[in-house]
């Protein structure tokens, strides 16, 4: 059975929430506005684009994220470019990696990781 998507919300939060440099020591977001989590305010945008990917090259998840998410994201300016993600303040583009292995996962999909850096994403791609 598929999981829902409160359910892969559950599995990302336990797998990205307790390594986010965001978090505090006692465990909870430090964020001053948790809701504005570029993550998880954007969760069902993030699902359904990794979701819709089916590729080993971690470039294919990068631009659905940029489309499908970053697209309406209101950090990001009129011409593409993103300050938090720039500044590496951006919890989707920071862990992307293990998000992608979160969801797959719970999904029965693999992303086959021995590749990933011949095809590690260029900062400047990164930053864009």
């Amino acid at each position: 059975m598929k999981p829902t998507l409160d359910e892969l919300e559950a599995i990302v939060r336990n797998r990205i929430c307790k390594v986010c440099t965001d978090r505090t020591v006692d465990g909870t977001c430090g964020m001053e506005q948790p809701d504005r989590c570029s993550l998880f305010g954007l969760f069902p945008l993030v699902a359904q684009a990794i979701l819709a990917t089916d590729s080993d090259n971690i470039e294919d998840y990068v631009q659905a994220i940029r489309e499908n998410v970053c697209s309406v994201c209101l950090e990001q300016a009129l011409d593409g470019s993103c300050v938090p993600r720039q500044e590496v303040r951006c919890a989707l583009d920071a862990y992307l990696i293990p998000i992608v292995d979160a969801i797959e996962e719970a999904v029965g999909k693999s992303f086959n990781r021995d590749s990933l850096a011949a095809q590690r994403p260029s900062p400047e791609r990164l930053s864009t």
